[in-house]
């Protein structure tokens, strides 16, 4: 019988069995156990993880074990039910088992297809204006697809191999457990069956995690494939054990070059991704200062482009050099880019990059000739890299088509080269993406009529940061503050619906008024610019303010803890600016933050726009009823018995201790050290006087509850409730 006719056959017959459709139906609802607190995958608040990815890897997870008992009693079905003598008769072994495979990954990718679209009008509904269909069909297919295949492709081959359901079932148990183990939990590339995913963004899409996921299922791909082609050559033959069957099979010499051809692909790919440097995993204090002298140039240009699919940037630097360092000299790159070419006036320059990264830097070292006056130039190309000693976050530089960042060696090599006149730069982009350089906007451009558009300015010999988004500019003006207020075109909506900008000029105005103006002023203007989630950390410098996505989340403008309405929650995350990393930084312990600064600073701000009545309402009655509830809580006034409590359930209490003390039982005490200095308007004094002594709280030092008692004049016992 021909492939393709019995491939029909046991297609039907798969479908017509009522295992398959139960194992269907479970598939179906597996994606449900993402949306329980206890499987979540990520600690980020954003829709698209809490909607998307914990459904999409929960589903992932359990529909691949769910599948490979499919697979497993499929595959031991004929020996099972003694069928195997008939079945032999009428089609090989080796065929049967391909046959088998394919009809299984047919229904693999049937009942993926079924649960995104069962899935779907949830979450549409759920992310209402943010919500990117092929990103979300994007992620089933990336993620599920796959996992599972490579589930099935295990089994079967552990089956072939060992011929026996126990064995297989302990060995891929063993497996399972490896990819949950500790080892394996912050390395994405060991886990097999469970993918890691830090963070997905709502409002500036980044394929950047489907990209890596893309990988990786592709790696364990080969070598599941790989196996299991190696495994039709052990299948039992002619009542033979594994060793005489295994020379029969060899003889067809095709499947063991194809079995090794795929093996070494696989392992290829693990070691040669480009998305984690070869440095430390830990971060390095290095004692040699950087071997770079400096040297003059009459010009320096660069021009790069961003490939928004392959997420591959490519670039040129050109320097026009006066008279070249004839020594050893140096630059430092991404280690993700390869520099191509190398040549000074024309003629090549040979270079040698370091073996290993270090912090997330890799070293070039090259010599120039001593001819004056001609141009080097460097090109290079590839994906940005994340370095060791930060991977588990999974989140860095990344160039998409919806958002791009790039920063420091990610846009240039650093190099000892400066001109006085700075530098001339040009972005070859997506013509629909609006670019900051150095957080300052791009104004020249060009329409290359291909879809992209480059964007050329003046900066610094060495540029610091490039992002490109849909992005949306308000102008706004509070307490004699011009704000530049930017942020994502999907978060227009929100904006709109809950007044955000009148909410900012509120802040702007009473926390200017009460505690003094924000040291990223320049001039009394202020870039205030929305960040992608996917991107670590923040920044300020005068007259520049970034601020993350997730301020205009609807997660976060629906969170009771922050604020009454959406406004009120914008509000607690601007005053932020000052009571946080940008303004006083605070030590962090079990009843001291910033955030409780900030909830006090949101309630007075709320009493004096809405009044004494809706302040008390809104505000202090709800953090006396958590307080209360929490002290009346078993665990809480016998922590002894914690101990008895399995780990994810202390985690849980642990977590919820933590939000009642610093969002209600915090700002309680602050109330009532309010009450105790003398009032309104000396607690406001005190407030201005911790803000403008912020500057003694630096380089690592940070404000305590000691330092909060002290500037009170009150002991801790003052203000217990």
């Amino acid at each position: 019988m021909k492939l393709y006719a019995v491939y029909l056959v046991e297609v039907r017959r798969m479908v017509r069995s009522g295992t398959i459709w139960l194992a269907g139906l479970l598939c179906l609802c597996a994606p449900l156990a993402g949306y329980l607190p206890l499987l979540r995958t990520s600690p980020v608040e954003s829709l698209s993880i809490q909607l998307i990815a914990n459904p999409v890897l929960a589903g992932t997870t359990m529909g691949a074990v769910i599948f490979a008992a499919v697979a497993l009693a499929e595959a031991s079905r004929p020996m099972r039910t003694g069928m195997d003598v008939l079945t032999d008769a009428v089609i090989s072994p080796g065929r049967r088992s391909i046959v088998r495979m394919l009809a299984e990954i047919t229904l693999i990718i049937i009942v993926t297809g079924v649960c995104a679209c069962v899935y779907l009008p949830f979450t549409a509904a759920g992310m209402e204006y943010l919500f990117h269909p092929e990103f979300y069909f994007a992620c089933y297919a990336v993620f599920m697809i796959p996992t599972w295949c490579i589930s099935v492709f295990f089994v079967e081959a552990l089956y072939q191999i060992t011929c026996s359901s126990a064995v297989t079932i302990l060995i891929y148990g063993g497996c399972v457990y490896a990819s949950f183990s500790t080892y394996a939990s912050e390395d994405y590339f060991l886990r097999w069956i469970n993918p890691y995913v830090v963070s997905l963004s709502d409002g500036f899409i980044s394929y950047w995690p489907l990209r890596i996921g893309l990988y990786t299922r592709l790696m364990w791909l080969c070598l599941a494939a790989g196996l299991w082609i190696w495994s039709l050559i052990c299948i039992r033959r002619y009542g033979k054990k594994l060793a005489g069957s295994f020379l029969y099979g060899i003889r067809r010499g095709y499947l063991p070059v194809l079995a090794a051809l795929l093996l070494a692909s696989g392992l290829g790919l693990w070691k040669s991704q480009p998305f984690i440097d070869n440095g430390p995993e830990e971060f390095v204090e290095e004692t040699d200062v950087k071997a770079m002298r400096s040297v003059k140039t009459s010009a320096i240009r660069y021009f790069i482009s961003t490939s928004p699919w392959s997420g591959k940037v490519s670039a040129r630097a050109e320097y026009d050099m006066i008279r070249p360092y004839t020594g050893e000299d140096l630059l430092e790159i991404n280690p993700g880019y390869e520099i191509t070419k190398m040549t000074y006036g024309g003629k090549p320059v040979d270079f040698l990059a370091d073996e290993r990264a270090v912090n997330g830097i890799c070293r070039v070292r090259f010599r120039l000739p001593e001819q004056a006056g001609e141009t080097l130039v460097i090109e290079y190309e590839g994906i940005p890299a994340i370095a060791a000693y930060v991977a588990s976050f999974m989140v860095d530089e990344s160039a998409d088509r919806d958002y791009i960042q790039l920063r420091g060696t990610s846009i240039a090599p650093l190099t000892s080269y400066t001109c006085k006149n700075g530098a001339e730069i040009s972005f070859t982009i997506p013509k629909d993406l609006t670019p900051y350089l150095d957080f300052s906007p791009m104004t020249d451009c060009v329409d290359n009529g291909d879809g992209t558009k480059t964007w050329t300015a003046s900066c610094d010999t060495y540029v610091m940061d490039f992002a490109a988004g849909h992005y949306v500019m308000d102008r706004v003006n509070a307490a004699g503050v011009d704000i530049d207020f930017s942020y994502g075109k999907d978060y227009r909506k929100a904006v709109e619906e809950y007044d955000i900008r009148e909410a900012l000029a509120k802040v702007f105005e009473y926390c200017g008024k009460h505690y003094g103006a924000l040291d990223q002023l320049q001039d009394n203007r202020l870039l205030l610019i929305q960040k992608s989630i996917m991107i670590m950390g923040g920044f300020a410098h005068p007259g520049i303010c970034e601020w993350f996505e997730t301020v205009l989340s609807p997660l976060t403008l629906s969170d009771p803890q922050r604020g009454a309405s959406a406004t009120e929650v914008f509000i607690h995350e601007m005053v932020h600016q000052w009571w946080g990393g940008f303004g006083l930084e605070c030590d962090i312990t079990d009843i001291w933050s910033d955030e409780g600064l900030t909830v006090y600073s949101t309630y007075r701000i709320a009493r004096e726009l809405y009044g004494e009545l809706y302040a008390g309402q809104y505000y202090v009655e709800q953090w006396k009823q958590g307080v209360e509830q929490q002290e009346r809580n078993f665990y809480y006034r016998h922590p002894e018995y914690l101990s008895a409590l399995p780990e994810r359930y202390r985690a849980r209490l642990r977590e919820t201790d933590e939000g009642t003390n610093l969002y209600m039982r915090m700002p309680l005490m602050i109330l009532k050290a309010e009450q105790l200095v003398g009032g309104e308007k000396q607690m406001d004094q005190i407030l201005k006087k911790m803000y403008q002594d912020r500057e003694r709280y630096s380089d690592g030092k940070l404000f305590t509850y000691e330092d909060f008692l002290d500037y009170c004049g009150l002991e801790a016992k003052d203000l217990e409730l």
